[in-house]
């Protein structure tokens, strides 16, 4: 694993004067904030207060797996809340460049991905991993990148259901073949044998870390929205710890979505307070 830099308790990255040093007398004041951060420079204590959420939430897991998978990423998204400056969720990132049917490409693969409940509803990790993507794309104009994620819950999916306009798999239409393709050789890949094209989902031999239980469950409510009942009907055995495999294009249409949805959040905020 690379090298860790020594810190404070809190979120301390290397360089990173956008985070002062904190007074005893900080309070969590409830507010997620997301920075990214290379692996390399995340310190000792921020990985404790990383591993000690993961553990809170998922069962099969180990301290030393946690680590081999972080050894493997590049970056890390590192949710904190504002007031303490505590951890409170992450996402790991790595950056791969493939090619398939002689067409290049860019795959963001996220790993390990959790965040406290307390927090939920909050969109500082989407926001963090967006900017992420756009500024992937601005650096490589001319090559097509897609955002290989695996789900086991139903949360995590969402993320692309609702925040990528280019999703698949989808309830609405069909994977096309070339997206197949390249999720096949993502997930063969990585995965190995544990991948299972003909279903689409991960079944791991060795069991690879599940949501405990109680965790986003998927209750008769989420069921009535059609991309939360495609995700169980697709993933049967993401209470054991399978995972659906998914590809989202990363493109101008989703530069746009995004700042579209940032504008609305904005009206609406402002309708807000004049309502007040």
């Amino acid at each position: 694993m690379q090298s860790l830099k020594q810190g404070r308790s809190k979120v301390a990255f290397a360089g990173d004067s956008l985070l002062p040093e904190l007074t005893q007398a900080a309070q969590a004041n409830g507010k997620l904030g997301a920075r990214r951060v290379a692996v390399g420079d995340l310190d000792r204590d921020t990985i404790a207060q990383m591993w000690s959420v993961f553990r809170c939430y998922y069962a099969d897991i180990s301290r030393d797996r946690f680590l081999a998978d972080l050894s493997e990423k590049q970056y890390v998204i590192v949710l904190f809340d504002h007031g303490d400056r505590s951890v409170q969720g992450f996402s790991t990132i790595q950056v791969l460049r493939r090619s398939f049917n002689d067409k290049p490409y860019i795959a963001v693969y996220s790993g390990d991905t959790i965040i406290n409940p307390a927090y939920w509803g909050q969109t500082a990790l989407q926001g963090g991993f967006y900017r992420f993507l756009m500024g992937l794309m601005v650096k490589n104009p001319l090559t097509p990148i897609y955002w290989f994620l695996i789900s086991k819950g139903y949360k995590t999916y969402l993320l692309v259901s609702r925040g990528c306009p280019d999703h698949w798999p989808r309830h609405d239409q069909a994977t096309p073949p070339q997206v197949k393709g390249m999720l096949n050789q993502l997930a063969t890949e990585k995965f190995g044998q544990d991948w299972k094209p003909e279903l689409g989902v991960l079944q791991f031999a060795v069991p690879a870390g599940r949501l405990k239980e109680g965790v986003a469950p998927i209750d008769t409510a989420a069921l009535a929205y059609p991309d939360i009942r495609f995700f169980a009907e697709r993933n049967p055995g993401h209470e054991k710890g399978d995972e659906l495999c998914c590809l989202a294009a990363i493109n101008l249409k989703l530069g746009v979505f995004y700042v579209a949805k940032l504008l609305r959040k904005t009206i609406r905020r402002q309708i807000n307070k004049f309502k007040a």
